[in-house]
């Protein structure tokens, strides 16, 4: 929670004060968030199109650029991370017992909140797509009431649509949770096992994950919301 207020703080300052006066003519600091602007606005519309990528694109914005600061600022400041925490008298010796700061995205609880966050976001959009007929899509059960045999299909289509609705919160949790654990674990090894040389393309290559991660966890949610949005009745 900490390293996310952290983020949040962050983000803030970033974001807020680069464009809180913007000029005709930008500063680099207004043209650097004018460029991530875009091109996250670009990938949502590649996706959607240009009208619902406007529509979806703050909350899209806002997951792509949480899960990547939060992923950046841990890669940073992993030595603050690792040295506070709570205390404990060990054989006589002073060892760090708890982790006060720990990257956000290695508690199970960040990611299942980004997951149900997405999960939500595509749902309400579905519904505001095409009402209370966005439920046909999981509960099929018309040509079964009218008779015909093959709305056995569709049923077991339904349930399995129904199904990987919800498998996608375990998957997004799952797949941001590993990935971010994965990669403290991995440096604090390298740490120990080759330190201050190998540490540094450890550093590179979590900076490339922490960009992956962001890309694939905002591209997902997009490619959801475009099924959602253009689902038809077959």
């Amino acid at each position: 929670m900490l390293s996310a207020w952290v983020t949040s703080l962050v983000m803030l300052v970033f974001f807020i004060g680069g464009a809180r006066n913007p000029k005709v003519i930008p500063s680099r600091m207004q043209a650097l968030i004018e460029m991530l602007f875009e091109l996250v606005l670009n990938f949502a519309s590649s996706i959607l199109g240009p009208e619902m990528g406007r529509r979806a694109f703050p909350v899209i914005a806002t997951i792509f650029f949480f899960v990547l600061f939060n992923a950046w600022i841990a890669i940073f400041l992993i030595p603050i991370y690792q040295a506070v925490g709570y205390g404990a008298n060990v054989g006589g010796e002073f060892k760090l017992a708890t982790h006060l700061v720990r990257p956000a995205g290695t508690d199970l609880n960040f990611p299942l909140a980004l997951a149900l966050v997405s999960f939500v976001f595509v749902e309400y959009w579905g519904f505001r797509a095409h009402g209370f007929g966005y439920l046909k899509k999981f509960f099929a059960f018309g040509d079964l009431l009218r008779g015909r045999p093959s709305g056995l299909i569709n049923v077991f289509v339904g349930i399995l649509e129904l199904v990987s609705e919800m498998v996608r919160i375990v998957s997004f949790t799952f797949r941001l949770f590993g990935n971010m654990t994965a990669g403290e674990i991995l440096v604090v090894m390298i740490t120990f096992l080759v330190p201050f040389i190998a540490t540094q393309f450890v550093f590179g290559l979590e900076l490339l994950v922490g960009l992956i991660q962001s890309v694939i966890f905002a591209g997902l949610t997009l490619v959801f919301l475009s099924v959602a949005v253009s689902h038809e009745e077959h």
